[in-house]
């Protein structure tokens, strides 16, 4: 779970969840941003469902079936983003 690094307080699922566009801290109200580190593994983390879709289209799978997969998956990897967030005072650059 996602760490204030201005306050030190561990959020919880549910916070994180709640603040997920916003990133700011329930405890002490201070703005936090994504690491860069956090924010590559996310990124490849929402890449899977996209990966999927070619993968369906060789097993001959339907539309309906490859899409509701597809959103399945999405829902899964947003519950699971809490636990790979990792949180920065400031803005840092990819590199």
């Amino acid at each position: 779970m996602p760490i204030c690094q201005n306050c030190g307080e561990k959020w919880t699922w549910t916070q994180t969840i709640k603040t997920i566009f916003r990133l700011e801290c329930p405890y002490c109200a201070k703005k936090q941003y994504e690491s860069a580190s956090s924010r590559i593994r996310s990124g490849m983390f929402w890449l899977i469902p996209f990966i999927f879709l070619p993968i369906n289209a060789g097993f001959e799978f339907s539309v309906d079936l490859s899409l509701l997969i597809a959103v399945l998956l999405g829902f899964v990897i947003l519950g699971l983003y809490p636990f790979i967030l990792k949180l920065s005072n400031e803005e840092e650059p990819y590199w």
